[in-house]
């Protein structure tokens, strides 16, 4: 019995060593991983997630997903002239077969946007009501979304779901962007509807006194103060990056805690905070403070702030093993002093004779990056030129 108890256990393990895949060849893994490394700088604002099987023979398989139809085309093209018969299982993001609406619009105040679909994941970043989202994929209650500035994450709050013309329609509505930097929404009998923030966008459907009648993504209705709230399309033309202003308004921040993804004047972290501050002049920066410190004129540090002006943003962090790695943001806003999120919204300076001096964020001071003055360009693009408001 014992024999026969061994021979099928050695025929088991004969017939899975057998079924297992050939190792993926070294050079063609490497070529594949350089197309996902040149398609996808920065992970969470794309997704070309791929991997190969060797199957039997000349023939292999590529599987995964990604948002960007021209990474499947490399891939098939790089597999194509390695001589393999390939077999193509690679979705292209939004996924037809469980998305039939590929747009939304974010119908609670602050969205949360997390890096998986757990409410346990780490928060990546948040959206603002009005906020159009691309909707990619689903999972269970949560939806795979990328927001304005390209960032991705996995999110099950309220998103009401618009087909291709249902956003087409949307932008061609009367709409608001709410300007106060908290408030409420509230019916006819003054009843609250929805708390707002800062930035939030809904479309107006009337005036009555000193109020504007609106509509709410989800359909909700409601009213807010006409002093709290301009023309959205007026203020995307007309806004421009002032730095007088916009540190009036970074101002108004001070003593807001700190949230790693917060994006709202509930609470933010240092690139959410900066971000924010840029929206208010009608420009969408990159969301994280790597991804910001690729892109604007880079300004010299050499001799303190010297060549600074108020509105440039300034990024911190270290050199290790000769690559700079940018971890904290703010903005400077003249005469040594810079506001920032750390723990809290706080202004700091560069000045040792002052009590607010920070030694040791001038000692991991990186660069400083200038985006007043430029041209709308990638990693800081217009609203009004955004072709998912406008």
């Amino acid at each position: 019995m014992k024999f026969w108890k061994y021979l099928i256990i050695i025929l088991c393990a004969v017939q899975i060593t057998g079924c297992q895949n050939k190792e993926v060849p070294s050079d063609l893994q490497a070529q594949l991983d350089s197309i996902s490394t040149a398609m996808v700088p920065q992970r969470a604002e794309a997704l070309c997630d791929l991997s190969l099987i060797m199957n039997n023979g000349k023939n292999i398989t590529v599987k995964g997903e990604t948002n960007l139809p021209e990474a499947k085309e490399k891939v098939i093209e790089l597999l194509s002239r390695s001589g393999y018969t390939i077999n193509d299982s690679i979705t292209v993001l939004p996924d037809t077969t469980v998305v039939k609406k590929p747009w939304g619009l974010v119908s609670v105040s602050v969205c949360n946007i997390r890096t998986k679909p757990a409410h346990k994941a780490e928060m990546a970043t948040q959206a603002l009501m009005g906020t159009p989202v691309k909707i990619l994929n689903k999972q269970g209650g949560w939806l795979l979304v990328q927001t304005p500035d390209s960032y991705m994450g996995w999110t099950d709050d309220p998103i009401e779901e618009l087909s291709d013309s249902d956003l087409e329609n949307w932008k061609k509505v009367d709409r608001l962007i709410y300007l106060k930097y908290t408030g409420v929404i509230t019916d006819s009998h003054d009843q609250v509807v929805s708390d707002i923030v800062f930035g939030v966008i809904l479309q107006k459907t009337g005036e009555q006194s000193d109020y504007y009648k609106v509509l709410l993504p989800d359909g909700r209705e409601g009213q807010i103060k006409k002093t709290d709230a301009v023309d959205f399309r007026s203020w995307a033309i007309n806004v421009k990056p002032d730095a007088g202003k916009m540190t009036e308004f970074a101002r108004t921040f001070l003593g807001t805690p700190y949230l790693w993804g917060g994006t709202s004047t509930k609470s933010v972290d240092c690139s959410g905070f900066t971000k924010t501050i840029y929206y208010s002049a009608g420009v969408i920066l990159t969301r994280d403070a790597d991804g910001q410190y690729r892109y604007g004129t880079e300004i010299s540090i050499e001799h303190g702030c010297d060549s600074l002006a108020p509105g440039d943003l300034l990024y911190f962090g270290r050199d290790r093993d000769g690559i700079t790695r940018i971890t904290h943001t703010g903005m400077y806003i003249g005469d040594t002093e810079f506001i920032h999120s750390s723990r809290l919204v706080r202004i700091n300076s560069f000045d040792s004779t002052r009590v607010n001096y920070s030694e040791y964020l001038l000692d991991i001071l990186q660069g400083a990056r200038r985006i007043i003055g430029l041209a709308p360009g990638e990693g800081f693009e217009r609203v009004s030129q955004h072709s998912w408001y406008f």
